[in-house]
């Protein structure tokens, strides 16, 4: 009879490699059944946890003594953690494993930690030679009598097993709650800092070691195989100290360690450096003096004698790929088992130097608040934490710092013994100069990027950051810079990275870009210094006092290459005259409209003006940016754009947005800008009439008319718009009958709001978008289609020919009853919320290919005695899950970065498992799963709740919205 196996570090016979060592050696017996259950979950918490464990697969019943390989790895383990449990001491094997642990304990060049857990046995009794446990001894006795030295062995090692404090598994219900407190001790236990020897950066080490060692032994990789790992992130995080602490900590597994420090360095300090550092990790690993002439002689000793030694390398701040290719180019050139320990700034080195397969990417996190304090109040106050009184003050520093290693050092040591009031003069002086220690360990990862790279992180630096990607992006592209590499290439660096948040008014997740608040104020830094007294002379200004100085003093220089604003202010166009480079200008005013004078200029070099609240009726006359791509000038007073008849075309601009200016009567003169793509007009209440010219904008794609409350008609040569897709007409209630040829033959648009749409329903926009000579089949490129608030019963028939649709609106459709089972095999997205009449919806479990992943159904109630509603909810939730675990896989496949994500977390295998950890309280109480450790689909099914419950999880991550969980998709007891 076999044991069960491993999931992390298990042994397919007992002759493992004597140089696989473990954390912890897991000792127990499979007789009563311990292993199935509680065994199990103690070893999948302690993989889960990161902690590399022994969990031997083939043990024979009776009749073997312990295997030289179980030796060592009960030697080589550092904790050992026995299970002792009635049936354990009836198990010769079992007694010989004790025997052996204890003996490692006791040796004083071993001294191995021992955590029994007495699982329904009581020590005393074996102290007292009584109870079950010693009834299970002495059935034992019985078989080997004739043996008194092995049973003298057995009897000791039980007797001082149990005079060591132990913990205690009784006939508590929730041993899961013991588990994840039992974890919490192995670990504290094993990250002993004792062990690690580093004085004063031991400050968040524990659960950063264990994020790092989660990574590497939590990796798709065999234990076999050579393992590079980048350390990256900023500049100050403590990538160097982290790398050192694991060497430290995983010395013993290895045959040789070595640490190359400072590579980048070295190798600056002339054209030896490398040779140096080969030299130096031969040497190192061979414990012999070795020479190396060349670069090329030192790659091929590496190569020749090093490819037998397992051995761990931290090869430290590295910025170039010369130097992995001199260090540590193939995997071949390191014995099995080997590690690799990158520490960079830059983890596109790794990317670009070894294949997805062999290289994981750890990046290291700044410490949070309580780690922080301490580690700031550890150079400051020489304690764990502040002083009453420098409380409040320790936290302003903290907020400062952002969570960077460095930033808490540096100022921790600097105001060390310094009075309060010194304190807060430095605070004050920190805003406007930062510590030169802190931004020159920043400043090496910028000077290292080219000129667009330099350009695109200090825009963000001094006005995006914390905005959308695609805002930002778009921005960058219209300047001029190759913004997807470039961002790309400023996140490898660990200069930007980019969060996936949930946007609920857009309803929908959006890329935002983030950067460290000192990177941000170093990248401020860098432009200030350009000139300390005179804002006019650098390249970007973000605050409005500067601002205002330089135009009212009028000190703008051609330097001046970008000005966003977002506070309020009065401006005037003064000043603006020499800043001829300005690419960039984003603001809000609040001045009153006016005539804008003649002698007023704005910079024609301008590619994208944003500028909020436009005080004037008009842009100046001589305003002519032949390299404008997008214009907003929302909430303005603009009442034409253009006063001058010599206007020259705008060939490069692509979108106007004249949002909500109230005092624009007519749009013409389109041929001012052939080329446009996009024109928003939504809220201009004044808008009566569009130019006819309006026909020349062959490129336009988006056309927006929403609540122009004025607007009479549309011009009957709208049918030249070959590319319009979306044509919104939402709140024009004076917009009489669309013209014959508005639509032309498009088979993309979309039309919306319009009021004779709205009141004849779908018969009326399919006699309008189909009638004109088109068949259905003309909309089969149709991805969007919103049919909200319209009256029909029910969808017409061939619905389905719309073959590439992917979002269906019919909310607020009073009549609809069914949706019927002729639907698109494409439709991703459907929402029939406030549809109160619906009381025919989709069965996933039918005949029928449809894979939404989006529906919408808040007030549905005759959806609530529906038949089967409960199996809608939970095949759903099914379907989410399983998305979501291929799109998880597809992205760790695409990056080859090892990721703990709470949609990871929830699949165990194809049984969409919940864990304990992700799933809430009041979920678990209405569910009452068999299993105390998870849920599954099978335990939904069963509950009277079930469909509530799988509406409520799926609304966890943002799907399967209403505002009535339960009401909604609650079905009959019966069901």
């Amino acid at each position: 009879m076999k044991r069960a196996y491993s999931l992390i570090a298990s042994s397919s016979s007992s002759s493992s490699n004597p140089h696989d060592n473990y954390e912890v050696f897991l000792s127990f017996t499979y007789r009563d059944g311990t292993r199935k259950i509680f065994t199990s979950h103690l070893h999948k918490a302690l993989k889960q946890k990161g902690i590399y464990t022994f969990l031997d697969v083939e043990r024979l019943e009776r009749g073997e003594d312990i295997s030289p390989g179980l030796d060592n790895a009960i030697e080589g383990s550092r904790c050992a953690v026995v299970v002792l449990s009635a049936k354990y001491a009836s198990s010769r094997w079992c007694m010989d494993e004790l025997v052996q642990i204890l003996k490692c304990r006791n040796d004083s060049n071993i001294k191995q930690i021992v955590l029994p857990i007495f699982y329904h046995v009581n020590p005393g009794d074996i102290l007292n030679e009584k109870g079950r446990i010693w009834e299970e001894f002495q059935s034992l006795n019985e078989e080997i009598r004739d043996n008194e030295e092995k049973l003298k062995s057995w009897r000791d090692a039980l007797v001082q097993l149990a005079n060591i404090a132990g913990h205690h598994v009784d006939d508590s219900p929730n041993e899961a709650i013991f588990i994840e407190d039992f974890i919490e001790v192995v670990s504290s236990k094993l990250f002993d800092p004792a062990l690690l020897n580093i004085s004063e950066d031991l400050v968040g080490m524990e659960s950063r070691l264990e994020k790092l060692k989660l990574c590497v032994y939590g990796s798709t990789s065999s234990s076999g195989d050579v393992r590079f790992i980048g350390i990256c992130g900023l500049g100050g995080l403590g990538k160097t100290t982290l790398a050192r602490a694991y060497l430290k900590y995983m010395s013993s597994q290895f045959q040789a360690t070595s640490f190359l420090a400072n590579v980048r360095e070295v190798c600056d300090q002339g054209y030896d450096g490398l040779v140096r550092l080969q030299k130096q990790l031969l040497t190192d690993v061979l414990k012999d003096k070795i020479e190396v002439n060349n670069v090329f002689e030192g790659k091929e000793k590496i190569r020749r004698r090093l490819c037998a030694k397992k051995i761990l390398v931290v090869i430290d701040d590295v910025d170039h790929l010369s130097q992995l290719r001199g260090l540590a180019e193939k995997n071949n050139w390191f014995g099995d088992g080997s590690q690799i320990i990158v520490t960079t700034r830059d983890e596109s080195l790794l990317k670009s130097m070894y294949e997805k397969k062999e290289y994981i990417i750890h990046k290291v996190d700044e410490l949070e608040g309580r780690e922080a304090l301490q580690l700031f109040s550890s150079k400051a106050f020489k304690s764990d934490c502040p002083p009453e009184d420098y409380r409040e003050l320790s936290v302003k520093v903290i907020e400062y710092a952002s969570g960077l290693p460095l930033a808490l050092v540096v100022l921790g040591s600097f105001l060390r013994g310094k009075t309060r009031d010194q304190w807060k003069s430095a605070l004050d002086r920190l805003k406007e100069y930062p510590e030169k220690e802190i931004m020159n360990v920043l400043r090496i990862s910028f000077d290292g990027l080219g000129e667009t790279e330099k350009n695109i992180f200090l825009d963000i630096a001094c006005f995006f950051n914390g905005e959308s990607k695609d805002y930002v992006m778009n921005i960058m592209d219209i300047c001029g810079f190759f913004e997807e590499i470039d961002i790309r290439s400023l996140v490898d660096k660990s200069l930007l990275h980019i969060t996936e948040e949930y946007d609920f008014f857009l309803r929908r997740q959006r890329s935002m870009l983030r950067m460290h608040d000192l990177l941000e104020e170093m990248g401020k830094e860098i432009v200030r210094e350009k000139s300390r007294k005179e804002p006019g002379r650098r390249s970007r200004i973000w605050l409005e006092d500067d601002l205002c100085h330089v135009l009212n003093n009028e000190t703008g220089t051609e330097e001046v290459e970008a000005i966003v604003i977002k506070q309020k202010n009065d401006l005037k166009f003064r000043g603006f005259s020499n800043m001829k480079n300005l690419r960039l200008f984003i603001i809000h005013s609040t001045s009153e409209g006016g005539r804008c004078p003649d002698n007023e200029y704005l910079a024609n070099e301008l590619r994208f003006l944003k500028w909020e609240g436009f005080p004037f009726k008009y842009l100046p006359r001589s305003f002519q940016p032949h390299g404008l791509v997008e214009l907003t000038l929302s909430s303005s007073s603009i009442k034409r754009l253009w006063d001058n008849p010599m206007m020259e075309p705008l060939y490069n601009l692509k979108s106007i947005d004249l949002n909500c200016s109230m005092a624009i009567g007519k749009l013409e003169n389109f041929h001012l800008f052939p080329n446009l793509e996009k024109l928003i007009l939504n809220g201009c209440s004044s808008l009566e009439r569009i130019g006819p010219s309006i026909t020349v904008l062959e490129r336009l794609t988006l056309l927006s008319l929403r609540c122009c409350q004025k607007l009479k008609s549309l011009p009957t040569t709208m049918g030249g718009l070959k590319s319009l897709k979306v044509l919104d007409l939402f709140g024009c209630p004076s917009l009489g009958d669309l013209p014959k040829d508005s639509v032309g033959s498009n088979e993309d648009l979309n039309v919306t709001g319009h009021d004779e749409l709205q009141s004849h329903g779908w018969k009326n926009i399919w006699n309008i978008i189909v009638g004109n000579g088109l068949s259905s089949d003309g909309l089969s490129c149709l991805e969007k289609l919103d049919l909200s608030s319209s009256n029909f019963s029910c969808l017409p028939a061939h619905f389905n020919r719309l073959s590439k649709l992917r979002d269906l609106d019919l909310s607020f459709c009073n009549n609809l009853t069914s949706l019927g089972p002729e639907l698109p095999d494409s439709l991703k997205t459907i929402n029939v919320s406030y549809c109160v009449e619906l009381h025919t919806f989709l069965d996933p479990l039918s005949q029928c290919n449809l894979h939404c992943s989006e529906i919408y159904c808040m007030k549905c109630f005759q959806l609530v005695n529906r038949q089967g509603s409960k199996r809608t909810a939970i095949t759903s939730l099914g379907r989410y899950l399983q998305r979501n675990r291929e799109q998880q896989k597809k992205k760790e496949e695409e990056e080859n970065e090892y990721t703990i994500d709470v949609h990871q977390k929830w699949i165990e295998g194809g049984n969409f498992e919940l864990c304990v950890e992700d799933v809430k309280d009041e979920i678990w109480d209405m569910v009452k799963p068999a299993d105390p450790l998870r849920i599954t689909l099978a335990d939904l099914v069963a509950c009277k709740h079930g469909g509530t419950v799988a509406s409520m999880l799926i609304d966890v991550r943002g799907f399967w919205a209403h505002d009535n969980r339960e009401n909604l998709l609650q079905e009959p007891e019966e069901e």
